[in-house]
């Protein structure tokens, strides 16, 4: 399954297109920054200019809002959600500090009494770049698997895959496989993670797939020096047979 394929994503989230509404770190989610190219690959941008965008108040009501920076983000719709099964990504990082590139894994949909899904928790970060100054952290990219909504108050497993300058300084070829026995990152045919499905907040049930820029506006990103993250492929193999097999052979 092409996960590229643009009619499968908005560009927003439940609650807008700001990603951190009602703080100092607002970033709007700008649908302009993804574009599509003839090689089949999606780019994301960044931009630092006023961005017109929207967010839902308290009492889930739409209000109008602004940001100084924009990025480009797609969220799977909820017809599209992902479950069991092997994603396959061949990608490659922008290199300017303060990028934040992501694809990660969360369900958008209520859990009961609201709707028949998860909810947040947990967050699977598929893969994170956070690009924090100017040389050491190119080098490097981060998995995780959270079983709460933040970093704070809850478990985080996490690994680093470095990457060695010039063998694969450019593309990055990346699998994630999540089963119901558990869950396993592969890097450049290398594995670096891997998850039980005894972890609190295991998934069990289809989340959304989300993949996007991202800013760290904390590391004072080098405007001048925006490149875009490019997805090259994107495909998804949903779950069918046995899973400790696939398992067995994800390792």
């Amino acid at each position: 399954m092409n996960l590229l394929d643009k009619t499968r994503w908005d560009n927003f989230l439940p609650w807008g297109n700001i990603i951190n509404p009602d703080t100092d770190k607002e970033i709007g989610m700008n649908d302009k920054l993804v574009t599509y190219h003839p090689d089949g690959s999606v780019h994301f941008g960044c931009l630092n200019a006023n961005f017109n965008g929207w967010k839902r108040d308290k009492t889930w009501n739409v209000v109008n809002t602004s940001t100084q920076w924009s990025v480009g983000a797609i969220v799977s719709k909820e017809e599209y959600r992902t479950h069991f099964g092997t994603y396959h990504f061949k990608f490659r990082l922008p290199h300017f500090r303060g990028s934040w590139p992501a694809i990660w894994l969360i369900d958008l949909h209520p859990a009961p009494p609201k709707g028949d899904g998860m909810g947040m928790p947990p967050e699977i970060d598929v893969f994170e770049h956070f690009r924090k100054d100017g040389f050491l952290t190119r080098f490097h990219i981060t998995h995780s698997y959270q079983d709460g909504p933040t970093y704070e108050n809850n478990s985080v497993q996490s690994k680093i895959y470095w990457r060695f300058w010039p063998l694969d300084l450019m593309d990055i070829e990346m699998i994630f496989t999540w089963l119901p026995a558990g869950m396993t990152w592969t890097v450049n045919g290398r594995s670096v993670m891997t998850v039980s499905s005894d972890t609190p907040n295991y998934p069990v049930l289809p989340m959304n797939l989300i993949m996007n820029a991202g800013l760290g506006l904390e590391w004072k990103p080098k405007v001048g020096k925006f490149e875009d993250f490019v997805i090259y492929q994107a495909t998804y193999d949903q779950l069918t047979g046995n899973t400790e097999s696939h398992l067995a052979v994800s390792r």
